[in-house]
């Protein structure tokens, strides 16, 4: 054992120890305690330790292992591993790994890793990497990186580097840059920078710079800015091919496609759901990539562009990149169509619903994929043959 260290395991050793003043320049760690040991200086608190604290004496305590804290006052906690805090008052609380807290009033409180905490009250919450809150009262959140934040009452959260937000109960939410939104029961959501927003239940929606809202129920929804706003409630099988066009147009789903598609389908009630689910795998859409590939795909071009101008000059740089994402549209549809095989009149059908005719397919789509289609939807039936033939003969 370390000589710098003091093993405490009840509170006689801590109050004898301490009393004796043998703590002074040595770490006390306490460990084995059946009870909590109610602490007034620095220490530790490793394997099946316990200690507490009380509002006389702001003390620093490090947890490790599965060490338990019960910290009140302005004692500053931090745990490792996977410890167990429970704080209330002005506590300053950080969090790593796996640890797990419980706090109260008006605490300040930061997460690393993938620790968890519980929120209630005042308290000020930052999280960072994996973490998770959940907090309610009049709390405040700020999610980054991956973090994932829920909100209940009026609680506050905000976040940015496509964190994950859910907000209920009359929540105000400001998300950005990428971040995942659910918003519910009067929420009001702010969000920018191609956030994925899902509204229901009165929810309040601001949007703007490239997000797609998807909403059911009757959510008040604004938004601006390349923004998409898909209802949900009117999304079947039918019409997911033209839903998907639509969810194309918005970078935040162009960065996540397959994310995105995953909400939409999880927002639609069972049986639809099932629908909906049976047309994407016709069409080939089972996995991140397939999605990614068809999504992008849709992004349509601005309409009429020649490959050359009014004066005969060569596109510049705008107009090719125009150029190359139709034929990348056109080409996504064809795909789409070839999986079909010989089912013409689906195939016709999913051609017409993205306005691709084979005009279109043999100018812009690869040549064997053109190919494809010329033995299946293009192919002509013995009766058009024959009509055909007499025409001839005419």
């Amino acid at each position: 054992m370390n000589t710098n260290t003091i093993l405490i395991g009840s509170q006689e050793d801590y109050d004898k120890i301490v009393k004796s003043r043998q703590h002074i320049g040595k770490e006390l760690v306490i460990e084995n305690s059946k009870d909590f040991i109610v602490v007034r200086t620095d220490v530790t608190v490793g394997k099946d330790g316990k200690c507490e604290t009380d509002e006389k004496h702001n003390v620093t305590i490090t947890a490790r292992d599965n060490g338990i804290v019960a910290a009140t006052g302005k004692s500053v906690v931090t745990g490792y591993d996977k410890a167990n805090i429970i704080a209330k008052g002005n506590c300053k609380v950080t969090l790593n790994d796996n640890a797990f807290a419980n706090c109260y009033e008006h605490c300040q409180i930061t997460l690393n890793g993938a620790s968890k905490v519980s929120a209630d009250g005042n308290c000020t919450v930052h999280a960072y990497d994996e973490s998770t809150v959940s907090a309610t009262g009049s709390s405040k959140v700020y999610a980054n990186q991956n973090a994932n934040a829920k909100g209940t009452d009026v609680t506050s959260l905000s976040g940015k580097d496509a964190a994950f937000l859910r907000g209920e109960k009359n929540c105000s939410i400001m998300a950005r840059d990428s971040c995942i939104v659910y918003a519910s029961d009067n929420c009001a959501v702010q969000a920018s920078d191609n956030c994925l927003v899902v509204a229901k239940n009165n929810a309040k929606i601001v949007s703007q710079d490239n997000c797609l809202v998807m909403s059911t129920d009757t959510p008040d929804i604004s938004i601006q800015g390349k923004c998409e706003h898909v209802n949900i409630d009117n999304v079947t099988d039918k019409n997911i091919m033209g839903t998907l066009k639509q969810m194309a147009q918005s970078k935040a789903a162009i960065e996540r496609p397959y994310i995105a598609i995953q909400i939409l389908k999880e927002s639609l009630s069972p049986t639809r759901r099932e629908a909906v689910d049976r047309r994407l795998s016709t069409m080939g859409i089972k996995d991140q990539s397939a999605a990614k590939k068809h999504l992008y795909s849709l992004v349509e071009a601005v309409p009429n562009v020649t490959t050359e101008t009014s004066q005969g000059a060569p596109p510049n740089f705008e107009q090719q990149l125009e150029m190359a994402r139709k034929a990348g549209y056109v080409q996504g549809v064809a795909e789409c169509v070839a999986v079909v095989g010989e089912e013409k009149n689906l195939g016709k059908k999913l051609l017409a619903e993205m306005n691709v005719s084979r005009d279109m397919v043999k100018k812009f789509a690869a040549p064997e994929t053109y190919k494809t289609l010329e033995k299946g939807v293009f192919a002509q039936n013995q009766e058009q043959k024959l009509e055909q033939a007499r025409g001839v003969k005419r």
